[in-house]
């Protein structure tokens, strides 16, 4: 039966024999661990995207090898030569408000952070005052939107106090050598002017990088639609479906049924009513004889 360990016993004869019955020798502890292989890691690959995604989004099935030529064609050749774009890990930039988190907003991400060999991706989050001040309302509170990016497989650092309008002071502090635009950035109705300034000076520092805009092949839900008024709960959606259900189609007030107000039973307007029950008689013709009459402006009436 094997004795207990004590403070003596740790580097005793008979615990260093059952070591050699492992380690195969009276070799160090770190040379058996390496005869073990590598422990079994997180895989680096990305998963691969469902067939249906290929056609939703066009930018889904973008190879690294595709996003970094499209950004090396869109640097100067000589820039990038100073640079070393393959010696170094590259900072780069992408701000938003991301609230919530959409799969065009991720598409982004990626091609930022897969647009050098080596990129360390920052991504600044709109704080809630800066949103309301620029009339763009996230649905979720600013710790929420970081703590949703934390999360993201492609983002390495969060920098919640990213600026509305970008300036060479902040893009010193934070040591970022590009910042990421989105393709059509500036005709986007909800990019205003105050960050389009930001990017011009972005692109006059030669710091600006381009990623495609994911186009969807299909449209929003009204739910996610900024642009279709207020978004309808699950719930209320719900509701108005099943009574759709349950009424028929002359209840609905369809082109197939009448409306309510001529329904079997229900009681018309007094406006209707009056309508119904008056004659309608046809106004006098005017004789040549009768005397031309004169409306409040002076002018004959019939003349």
């Amino acid at each position: 039966m094997r004795r207990s360990l004590d403070a003596l016993s740790v580097l005793s004869t008979d615990d260093l024999a059952d070591y050699d019955v492992i380690s195969d020798g009276p070799r160090s502890m770190e040379s058996s661990i390496a005869d073990l292989g590598p422990p079994p890691g997180f895989g680096c690959g990305e998963p691969a995207p469902l067939p249906s995604a290929k056609e939703k989004f066009d930018t889904v099935g973008l190879t690294a090898e595709d996003i970094q030529a499209y950004v090396q064609r869109s640097l100067n050749t000589s820039l990038a030569g100073e640079r070393g774009v393959d010696s170094r890990t590259w900072r780069v930039y992408v701000d938003g408000v991301f609230g919530p988190l959409t799969p065009r907003d991720v598409l982004q991400l990626r091609q930022a952070k897969l647009s050098f060999p080596s990129v360390n991706l920052l991504v600044g989050v709109f704080s809630d005052d800066q949103c309301e001040q620029h009339n763009s309302s996230p649905v979720l509170a600013h710790e929420d939107r970081c703590e949703v990016l934390r999360h993201c497989r492609w983002v390495d650092e969060v920098v919640p106090d990213a600026p509305w309008t970008l300036h060479e002071k902040f893009l010193r502090a934070r040591q970022i050598d590009f910042v990421a635009i989105d393709e059509g950035t500036s005709i986007d109705p909800n990019c205003d002017r105050d960050r389009l300034k930001g990017y011009d000076l972005v692109k006059s520092l030669r710091k600006a990088i381009p990623t495609r805009r994911t186009n969807m092949s299909t449209p929003m839900p009204k739910s996610q639609d900024p642009f279709r008024g207020q978004p309808q709960s699950q719930e209320a959606s719900r509701t108005n479906l099943e009574r759709e259900e349950r009424e028929p189609a002359s209840a609905r007030g369809t082109m197939r049924g009448a409306p309510a107000i001529l329904r079997k039973g229900a009681e018309p307007a007094a406006e209707l009513l009056s309508a119904i029950e008056t004659p309608f008689e046809e106004p006098a013709e005017s004789t040549p004889f009768e005397e031309p009459k004169v409306d409040e402006f002076g002018m004959g009436i019939g003349i």
